[in-house]
This record gives C-alpha cells, structure tokens and sequence, in this order.
C-alpha cells in the first residue's frame, strides 16, 4: 500500500460527508444564495472525486472528466445566477424560520 492509496482513501473520508452537507444546503438551504453556492460546492467536490479516482485507479481519463465536471459546473451556477437576477424586485425572500 502506496501513500497515495492512504491519501486518496482519507481524501474520500472527507469528501463522503461533505457532499452530504452540501447536498443538504442545495435541497434545504434558506435562501437562493445557499443554494447558488452548493451548486458551485457539487461542481468542486465533483472535481476533487475525479481526482480521488484518478489517483486510486491510476486512469488519467478521470482527471479529464472533472475538467468537465467543472465546466459544466461553472455554467450551472452562472445560469443559476442568472435566474435569481432576473427575479422581480417586487418579490422580497422570505426570511429563514430558526428554530431556538
């Protein structure tokens, strides 16, 4: 067992829980913002998960699939962004209910 075999098996340690966490924002976020930034989140974690693969299998395939991972990403979050711009200023946020 190599050190990158080590790296890449705590590398996906800490990316399991973070795609939960950052799932959970995208679905139950409060406002559009938090669910603008977990869409770019996914893309980013989606990256690093190719790299991981890469780095276990050895295919340099994967590290290609996130730089297309990525792309898609960053045009997700800007048509996103987009989509909240054009909302009518009219139509205030809600406020988000804490509960103490």
């Amino acid at each position: 067992m190599s050190i990158v075999f080590w790296a890449c098996a705590f590398a996906t340690a800490l990316l399991i829980p973070s795609l939960a966490m950052v799932a959970w924002r995208l679905l139950y976020g409060p406002s559009a913002a938090d669910r603008v930034i977990a869409t770019d989140m996914i893309g980013l974690l989606g990256i690093a998960v190719g790299a991981v693969a890469c780095g276990i299998t050895g295919h340099t395939a994967y590290l290609d699939i996130g730089v297309g991972i990525g792309l898609f990403s960053f045009l997700g979050a800007v048509a996103f962004a987009a989509l909240l711009e054009s909302r009518p200023a009219s139509q205030p946020e809600p406020e988000p209910e804490y509960d103490d």
